[in-house]
């Protein structure tokens, strides 16, 4: 009887062990179309500047083997994604001799659950350093969002894929709700 008891036990304890886990990144931003750029060119260069491997872990009794890492590039991620807002200011996207580089350098991107026994709670955040060179001018701008979420049961690759993605995104809309860039881009072109 200890024996099917055992069993049974390392059994569950299995079924709650979460696997490595990949997701894909695909921020996307609204912006409302402004003439901020009137056609001039522009170019922006994503980079990946994460440290460590992965974004966290989803947690529980497996937390060392349950970690979230990217699958995709993400520098191109954003790259797109902050290529897509600045082309609804009237900017031309280019690779080539653009009279305008942004620079956008991702520096934090983490979803974690820190208990070691249970799902409950995930700690989010991102944060983005913005380099915009216009002319002989230059703007730096950091961008950042955090949060905390809930889970009950462990979250679906698909629910973790768009909470970091929903956090991404709110990462980069700030870009474009900063009003002091938007000046810096008006005075400089």
């Amino acid at each position: 009887m200890k024996k099917l008891l055992l069993v049974v036990g390392a059994l569950i304890l299995a079924g709650c062990a979460h696997s490595p886990l990949q997701i894909q990144l695909y921020p996307q931003v609204e912006v409302a179309p402004e003439s901020i750029g009137a056609g001039h060119s522009l170019n922006v260069r994503g980079m990946n500047d994460l440290p460590g491997g992965g974004l966290g872990s989803l947690g529980g009794v497996y937390a060392d083997t349950s970690q979230v890492s990217i699958a995709n590039d993400a520098g191109d991620a954003i790259a797109a994604g902050l290529s897509e807002g600045f082309a609804r200011w009237s900017f031309r996207i280019t690779d080539s001799a653009p009279e305008v580089q942004v620079t956008a350098k991702l520096v934090k991107l983490t979803y974690n659950s820190p208990s070691k026994v249970y799902t409950t709670q995930i700690d989010t955040s991102a944060e983005i350093h913005l380099e915009v060179k216009a002319g002989r001018a230059t703007y730096f701008g950091t961008y950042s969002t955090s949060g905390k979420d809930r889970n009950l049961v462990k979250p679906s690759r698909e629910e973790v894929e768009s909470r970091v993605n929903s956090l991404l995104s709110a990462t980069m809309q700030r870009v474009f709700e900063d009003e002091k860039l938007k000046n810096f881009l008006r005075a400089n072109l």
